[in-house]
């Protein structure tokens, strides 16, 4: 996740960005270099972390598993592809990254290759919220997740492509963030899992109310 950088940030100031890690799995501790300035915004690793104790020990995943376990899951507005990278790391099979800014992704993509993820990985250019489906075409996903900029309140948009467009396979999660001080209406036929606050942060977990799930008792949430 992140956001858009200035058509002005050189190559060189790319790769002198600061460093989040990978918090969990087979690359548990490896580094992702981000751009300096403020116009990529990782999600905190508070937030990631508690994201991804959720999905995996959510009873979400087939008979009570990790939902990552070979899930194949798309990242939209991507940015670093920290989120995505993670998910690979702690099982996910493969990884659809989607970023407007040719730079961003240009980042995330080399981030892959750092990681040794890159064939693991898909990457495209796409304005979103209009740009979903030739994006996203021809797949279906377990798992989205939706991180556009806190200015641009595009995430019902992309929620509605989703389904609309047929790219959630049936038990699919969606995890969308936003501003904690944002409200987010969800579209019909999403049913809300879970909602935290996490600094200017809010994360909610969702699944379309049209696909089941499987059962789920004693589970707190993240």
């Amino acid at each position: 996740m992140g956001r858009r950088l200035d058509p002005a940030v050189g190559a060189a100031q790319l790769m002198a960005g600061s460093e989040l890690r990978i918090g969990g799995g087979r690359l548990k501790g490896r580094r992702l270099t981000t751009p300096n300035g403020p116009d990529v915004r990782p999600t905190s690793a508070r937030a990631r972390e508690a994201l991804f104790n959720r999905l995996n020990n959510g009873g979400y995943g087939l008979d009570g598993a990790s939902a990552l376990t070979g899930a194949r899951v798309a990242d939209l507005c991507c940015g670093t592809g920290a989120l995505a990278f993670e998910a690979l790391s702690q099982g996910a099979s493969a990884a659809s990254l989607v970023e407007k800014d040719p730079q961003t992704l240009n980042l995330a993509r080399r981030n892959a290759e750092a990681l040794g993820v890159a064939a693991e990985c898909r990457f495209v250019v796409a304005y979103l919220p209009s740009g979903l489906a030739r994006a996203l075409g021809g797949e279906t996903f377990d798992l989205v997740f939706i991180d556009p900029p806190y200015a641009q309140p595009i995430a019902a948009e992309l929620l509605s492509g989703l389904l609309g467009h047929g790219l959630l396979a049936s038990g699919a999660l969606v995890s969308v963030e936003i501003s904690a001080k944002a409200s987010l209406e969800l579209p019909t036929g999403y049913k809300l899992l879970n909602e935290r606050k996490y600094g200017a942060a809010k994360l909610l977990l969702l699944t379309p109310d049209l696909y089941p799930m499987p059962a789920i008792a004693g589970v707190a949430g993240f």
